[in-house]
């Protein structure tokens, strides 16, 4: 595998996984020297109705799963350093009046809840800032309601000073929801307006809003799931095995959705989860370049 170049350790923690970018403005993506690959547009009205595109990008061919952090020190230095920055950080949203808002997304088995947990235990797991919020399939109460209104419910929502993370979020909308034909092109279609207006309305009134795609290969999900099935059977569900069968329908419903929502004030960024500890400390790193940026730090 190749090895990536760690971040460094100090106050440029936060930015050097960032360094030395590619820039491409037609697919609107920047491919950075650590493997991390930033979707990003502008968007002066996230209301404006479906366009089909054109050609959309294969974003997630691009993604390096040949990085990894093979030295166990170097990880174990990399990640205690960004899990400083990032207790720092969020010590300074209350003052900011900002809070901070994680959506994880990405392949069954890519690590969501790994990263939640270093994300909780950088905060040393204050119940009073930090709270994991898991999506599952909506409740027939909720199917007869707004599609965005159970986001809002049972404080899933921050408030300032406040960390959130979302296992999963209201993406599901243009992925599961479009994979699985549980509602008509048409309504799927019409969600990308939503969700860009959604995380416009949550930037607006103080949230940062921070969106990772993890992603693996299918022959490491495959190991990943006979690893579950034999140690965690009760992590492995018949919907993770149905899902497999849709890889690239679930690839093709990513890349429209990086296309269409990924967008300056809300970008997504793909981050390779076949190497465990290269993925939870670029993640932490992107939180905490994002933080930082949106901090003035």
């Amino acid at each position: 595998m190749r090895k990536t170049k760690l971040v460094q350790e100090g106050s440029a923690s936060s930015t050097s996984a960032f360094e030395k970018g590619s820039a491409s403005s037609s697919s609107a993506f920047k491919l950075y020297e650590s493997g991390i690959i930033k979707v990003s547009r502008p968007m002066d009205n996230p209301t404006a109705p479906y366009a089909a595109p054109g050609e959309i990008p294969d974003y997630l061919s691009m993604i390096d799963h040949k990085a990894e952090i093979a030295d166990k020190k170097a990880y174990e230095r990399a990640l205690e350093t960004e899990e400083r920055r990032l207790n720092i950080l969020v010590r300074k949203l209350a003052a900011a009046k900002r809070s901070l808002i994680v959506v994880l997304q990405g392949r069954d088995g890519a690590g969501k809840s790994g990263a939640t947990i270093r994300i909780a235990g950088a905060l040393d797991h204050d119940a009073k800032l930090f709270r994991s919020v898991p999506i599952g399939a909506p409740t027939e109460d909720e199917r007869a309601r707004s599609p965005m209104d159970r986001f809002f419910k049972h404080e899933r929502m921050p408030g300032y000073g406040q960390v959130r993370v979302f296992d999963r979020s209201w993406y599901e909308e243009v992925l599961v929801v479009r994979v699985n034909k549980i509602k008509p092109e048409p309504v799927w279609q019409a969600a990308y307006s939503s969700l860009r207006t959604l995380d416009w309305m949550l930037e607006a009134e103080g949230a940062i809003v921070v969106k990772i795609w993890m992603d693996i290969s299918k022959g490491e999900q495959k190991k990943r799931f006979e690893d579950r099935a034999r140690d965690k059977p009760w992590k492995l569900s018949p919907s993770d095995m149905e899902a497999r069968k849709k890889w690239k329908h679930y690839t093709a419903a990513a890349n429209e959705m990086f296309y269409q929502t990924g967008v300056d004030y809300a970008p997504w960024f793909l981050i390779s989860s076949e190497d465990k500890r290269y993925s939870r400390v670029h993640a932490l790193a992107v939180i905490n370049q994002q933080l930082s940026e949106a901090l003035g730090e």
